[in-house]
């Protein structure tokens, strides 16, 4: 019975590991240095998508640092950095091929190179029933550069079996894009997010929780993207998203079943649908693996199209990017985990796809150059 509880509280780090859910909020006791790599690539177009030009994506290298200490008895202290370099062609506008079907220009493989370095501390202050967070950051990039903050705070109920969480969180970010006069773009805009969300958790048993939470997000300012030919969006956009999660140990399997839906819906006229699940299985007392697969699925933008009209007034909202389309996607992946004292090590492979015909919205243009991924990452979790 040992064994099967050791198991069963690791799980629970896993299982629980999110805002509001009972128990999640300990303070620390030792320090955690954790650094992780990950590898995003992006497949190659088809010549039918683009018939012109070069058929690379995206290729992204990812380096995430984080430092989680204890400061005395009832405070932490949190430490996040990271660095991001980019190359690659994005889609740049659409128009109708010799069939009448649409097809993508890029804006070129050789044209984007970009890095991004962010960092963010954080701190936590635990109560005898509960704890207060809070965090602020910057990030920068070649032509973006961002600033935000936020807090949040839980309180526990039923002889902690029950968890009431409410956060704020706010950004204020700058885009000045590269060649803005060779291209005509903007030279200098800036947008607002401000977000706040309320989640209730509640342990049902041993075995099993459950967490329901609500975020409400408010956008304004520049929301076009202004490396796009013809991209006129409208600058102030709402958010809702309705977030559900469950969590069961089965003993007799020695393993943990993680259940995640999420409905979303914004006033562009998008929504969508998002279900995950997961395994976490352990393979004795050091060993994990955790195979997992997800679906979305959205509707289209109000003002999608997937050929732009450069006839249309610039008043008038339109974009072709691939991302307001109506479409739906399908990601599986594994993930490894070793458990080595105070060494841990975290192997992920994951595999995205996405297609109109996985939607279940209904699709009134078909979008291209929609995005095949493969992704990589190794973390490395060391306690001290």
């Amino acid at each position: 019975m040992k064994a099967t509880s050791k198991s069963l509280i690791a799980l629970s780090t896993t299982a629980l590991a999110l805002p509001g859910i009972a128990g999640a909020d300990a303070p620390p006791t030792v320090k955690t240095l954790s650094y992780k790599i990950s590898s995003y690539k992006e497949d190659e177009l088809s010549r039918k998508e683009a018939p012109l030009g070069d058929l690379d994506r995206y290729d992204i290298d990812v380096h995430q640092f984080q430092l989680v200490s204890p400061l005395g008895r009832n405070m932490s202290l949190r430490v996040d950095a990271n660095y991001e370099s980019l190359s690659g062609a994005s889609p740049w506008f659409t128009s109708a091929g010799l069939d009448g079907n649409p097809i993508v220009n890029l804006s070129g493989a050789s044209g984007i190179h970009d890095r991004r370095s962010e960092l963010a501390i954080g701190g936590s202050y635990y109560l005898l029933n509960g704890s207060i967070s809070g965090n602020v950051g910057y990030s920068e990039e070649n032509d973006y550069r961002a600033i935000y903050g936020g807090f949040n705070g839980e309180r526990h109920f039923n002889n902690e079996l029950t968890t009431l969480a409410l956060g704020f969180s706010y950004s204020s970010d700058e885009i000045f894009p590269t060649d803005a006069t060779l291209f005509n773009r903007v030279s200098d805009e800036s947008k607002h997010s401000s977000s706040v969300f309320f989640s209730i958790s509640q342990v049902i048993n041993q075995f099993s929780s459950f967490q329901s939470a609500l975020s409400i997000t408010e956008q304004s300012g520049f929301l076009s993207d202004p490396y796009k030919l013809r991209d006129s969006r409208p600058d102030d956009k709402t958010q809702f998203a309705l977030s559900n999660s469950y969590r069961r140990f089965l003993v007799e399997a020695d393993a943990s079943l993680h259940i995640n839906y999420r409905y979303y819906h914004d006033d562009f006229g998008i929504s969508s649908h998002t279900a995950d699940l997961s395994w976490h299985q352990n393979l004795g007392r050091r060993f994990r693996a955790i195979p997992s697969i997800r679906y979305y699925s959205q509707s289209s933008a109000d003002f999608f199209t997937n050929i732009d009209d450069f006839l249309k007034p610039l008043t008038e909202y339109q974009s072709s990017d691939y991302r307001l389309s109506a479409f739906g996607a399908i990601s599986g992946g594994i993930s490894f985990v070793a458990d080595m004292g105070n060494w841990k090590a975290t192997l992920t492979a994951e595999r995205y796809l996405a297609n109109e015909d996985y939607s279940v919205h209904s699709v009134n243009q078909s979008s291209t150059a929609l995005v095949k991924y493969t992704r990589l990452s190794l973390g490395i979790d060391f306690t001290f």
